[in-house]
């Protein structure tokens, strides 16, 4: 890499990565029957905001002229490899809908930690239409973010009622 533009490249390939990974662990999460509607409801959501924001970068490639870069995300796959473990332990339902809720949390920090640097980044190299599609990414996990904290603290607290 020899540009700016290039390690813009690069990053977005990152996101396109982790958001394919996500969409992923997304229906894990989905497939291990989470007894509460809401989080139910709220990672369902975030699997088809994946696929919207996914499609955004790439027409943010298309319009830089570029094709996507085959990189991965790794930190997204510790989120996975991390779930699978946590299933193989003894665990109740509350407990595995709690886990679920925060690899939902992680996720999303992963991604606006992502949105956040390569909005810099699209300001910087003035890539207007990518920063634009890259901003609604960002707004879209930060109002999921918002969700998933509300519903933690909600569940951390039933969970702590009855095993108190």
């Amino acid at each position: 890499m020899k540009t700016a533009n290039e390690i813009f490249f690069y990053e977005l390939a990152a996101m396109q990565d982790l958001e394919h990974q996500a969409r992923s662990i997304l229906g894990l999460l989905i497939g291990t029957r989470i007894q509460d509607s809401t989080l139910k409801r709220i990672i369902e959501d975030m699997a088809h905001a994946s696929e919207r924001h996914s499609d955004r970068i790439d027409a943010c490639l298309r319009h830089l002229g570029t094709a996507p870069l085959q990189t991965r995300s790794a930190p997204i796959r510790g989120v996975q490899d991390d779930f699978q473990v946590f299933l193989r332990t003894p665990h109740n339902d509350a407990v595995r809908d709690l886990y679920a809720l925060n690899a939902a949390q992680r996720i999303t920090k992963l991604a606006i930690a992502g949105y956040e640097h390569l909005t810099d980044w699209a300001t910087t190299i003035a890539a207007v239409t990518c920063t634009q599609c890259l901003l609604k990414n960002l707004i879209e996990k930060t109002e999921t973010s918002q969700q998933l904290r509300k519903l933690n603290q909600t569940l951390s607290e039933q969970l702590l009622a009855t095993t108190t």
